[in-house]
């Protein structure tokens, strides 16, 4: 967990894929896209982070859910997904939770490119209220 206003994180783990269901025998590439970027707020990957927080506390691992991670591309990661997962994350697990995330490009060009989000008190009162929009 966090002390002195660090957080230490020691361990991650990926949700496990699911395909979406295909129509007239083709892959929608919108919706495995916007079927991964929910991933997070996922019924079926909800009750599995709790599974695998659970097997990792049975061996001794301090186990505690701080947040989630995503990868992006030259610095593209802020949308919808995005806000939503997050605001998910702090509004039903904890309000510190983090999003982490890694810029492959910036790391490609020679330095690890990790970031780490969260949502302002002021930012989840407003989309609480629907006084958000993306446009």
């Amino acid at each position: 967990m966090d002390a002195k206003s660090i957080l230490e994180i020691t361990n991650s783990f990926p949700f496990p894929t699911v395909e979406p269901p295909a129509t007239d025998g083709h892959h929608d590439s919108n919706a495995i896209s916007n079927h991964a970027a929910a991933a997070p707020r996922h019924k079926a990957n909800v009750a599995y982070q709790n599974e695998m927080i659970r097997k990792l506390r049975e061996v001794n691992v301090d186990a505690n859910n701080v947040g989630w991670y995503t990868s992006a591309n030259l610095g593209n990661f802020i949308n919808l997904n995005m806000i939503e997962n997050q605001y998910h994350y702090q509004k039903e697990l904890n309000e510190r939770t983090v999003a982490i995330v890694h810029d492959v490009s910036r790391s490609f060009q020679g330095s690890l490119s990790l970031r780490a989000f969260r949502l302002s008190p002021a930012f989840m009162a407003a989309y609480k209220e629907n006084k958000f929009t993306i446009e």
